[in-house]
């Protein structure tokens, strides 16, 4: 069996939460469009973005472009509210160079351990170690700070 080389392992970032995990889902899914960078971390970056992440298997998540036009990030493969959410992720390219992330709640303590993995990167081909680099910092600012931050001022 092959091991993923350094370039193609997963992302794994881990924040905790002074929330129950099924609010943490819920600041999470119900409110993605208001902890989602649209101007920095969207196709349209424009004020007017709007982010959609349907809640349920088989969702679709996607930006509307202030001029209405829909543009594809990927789709929910699991969703178990409360537990987890795993999702294809391909924002700005073709569906076949999706690869997925899952987002896991875990009661700890009085709070919960909310955990970003994002995999799946062989299927970027040539550009994979080059895109997993830069989605590093990504999801630290992203996951860590921006939904990080939210849920905590949510809760």
């Amino acid at each position: 069996m092959n091991q993923p080389s350094e370039s193609t392992e997963p992302i794994v970032l881990a924040i905790d939460i002074d929330a129950s995990p099924s609010a943490c889902f819920e600041y999470f899914v119900a409110g993605f469009d208001q902890w989602w960078p649209t101007l920095t971390h969207s196709l349209s970056r424009a004020a007017a973005t709007r982010c959609v992440f349907e809640p349920h298997e088989g969702g679709r998540i996607f930006e509307t472009a202030p001029d209405g036009a829909e543009h594809a990030w990927g789709s929910v493969i699991a969703f178990e509210p409360g537990q987890r959410v795993r999702f294809s992720w391909h924002p700005g390219r073709d569906a076949g160079s999706a690869q997925w992330v899952e987002v896991s709640f875990i009661s700890v303590g009085r709070g919960s351990r909310v955990i970003l993995t994002h995999g799946g990167w062989e299927a970027l081909g040539e550009i994979a170690s080059v895109l997993r680099r830069e989605y590093v910092p990504g999801w630290q600012h992203v996951f860590g700070d921006l939904f990080g931050g939210y849920a905590r001022r949510r809760h």
